[in-house]
């Protein structure tokens, strides 16, 4: 959304690092402070418990949001087996307990660990998990953890959620206790705690949560996030709120919005039909006509190629126009459903 530099630099996604023991929403409002803006929201909310990376879109780069929540997503999840608790992490009181005696720990190390090994594997694949009560999942306007916290239980229905790999960082003992560090690949939705708490079922050991760090969100790597610490420290260091958004665009920190899109097939279109597309009115385009104004090789990616239903991004004048539909009308030629514009008439005409 390049629409003259002092809007661009009110705007923008910035990779977060967020801390353990802090709210996704504890992020939002550190950010208003910094930077003085009112509109910013986040996609993929993190537990307290968790870390890592927390993707914010700030200004009118909060349009994007609706877009990015169906991201798939990779978790470094550490699990300690003995012990299951009410929350299926380590803050949580103690439900079942299970030491390992000399003997199946010799036998486990004797076969590399190979049960535990096994049963990560199976945690591969499409699955229906049930949210834990201790979740920010709503059950009749109320978030699931109200209930748990006032000692009530309620019926949750079970999601599907999809594995897509599953790795074995690290695994041992350690003075007599079972741990494993594990990377999944998963869909948006997914409960890391419980696939924590499903592999001490499974194996007969109980297991918890101890760590969980989002290392990937779509597009975005924890790898290129900032930690709030220091954006703090610039601050101190004199960087005001009407400053801060500039000072993060120059030092390369604040994403334009088109990052948000990565994932999506892109269509170059002409100015007079953005145009169009910008003041609301109908376009109608042939499969042609988009194959061949492609931002992305459809030719090389069946999935992309042009399909009734199918949702991508047009830019014009190498500026981000919109999300749209294709609506099939005839063969191979398609109506233009606009989702959402992402910029104004006058923004686009200036440029």
């Amino acid at each position: 959304m390049a629409v003259g530099r002092t809007t661009a630099i009110r705007s923008g996604i910035l990779l977060i690092d967020k801390p353990r023991g802090m709210t996704s929403f504890g992020v939002i409002s550190r950010l208003r402070k910094l930077t003085g803006i009112r509109r910013i929201g986040h996609t993929g909310t993190l537990d307290p418990f968790a870390e890592g990376l927390l993707p914010v879109c700030i200004g009118r780069a909060t349009v994007a949001v609706q877009f990015m929540s169906n991201y798939d997503k990779q978790y470094i999840l550490g699990i300690e087996f003995g012990r299951s608790t009410d929350t299926q992490d380590l803050t949580g009181t103690t439900i079942h307990t299970k030491s390992l005696s000399p003997a199946e720990q010799a036998e486990l190390i004797a076969s590399d660990f190979k049960p535990i090994r096994e049963a990560i594997d199976t945690l591969r694949g499409d699955h229906f998990q049930i949210p834990p009560m201790y979740s920010a999942v709503k059950i009749d306007g109320r978030p699931l953890y109200d209930y748990a916290r006032s000692g009530r239980k309620v019926e949750r229905p079970a999601r599907a959620v999809s594995i897509k790999e599953v790795v074995v960082e690290k695994i041992g003992l350690e003075d007599g206790i079972l741990r494993a560090v594990i990377r999944v690949d998963c869909s948006k939705g997914t409960y890391m705690r419980t696939l924590a708490d499903d592999l001490g079922k499974q194996t007969g050991h109980y297991a918890h949560a101890t760590t969980l760090v989002r290392s990937r969100c779509g597009p975005f790597e924890l790898a290129d996030a900032v930690n709030l610490e220091q954006l703090f420290d610039w601050s101190r260091q004199g960087i005001d709120q009407q400053s801060f958004m500039t000072f993060l665009h120059d030092k390369g920190l604040l994403l334009d919005i088109s990052r948000a899109f990565d994932f999506f097939p892109a269509c170059d279109l002409p100015a007079d039909l953005a145009g169009k597309l910008i003041s609301g009115q109908t376009l109608a385009l042939s499969e042609d006509f988009l194959l061949k104004s492609q931002q992305l090789s459809w030719a090389n990616r069946p999935e992309l190629i042009p399909a009734n239903g199918q949702r991508l991004v047009f830019y014009s004048c190498g500026q981000l126009i919109c999300v749209a539909r294709l609506e099939e009308i005839q063969p191979a030629f398609y109506r233009i459903k606009t989702e959402r514009v992402l910029i104004d008439l006058a923004d686009f005409r200036q440029s």
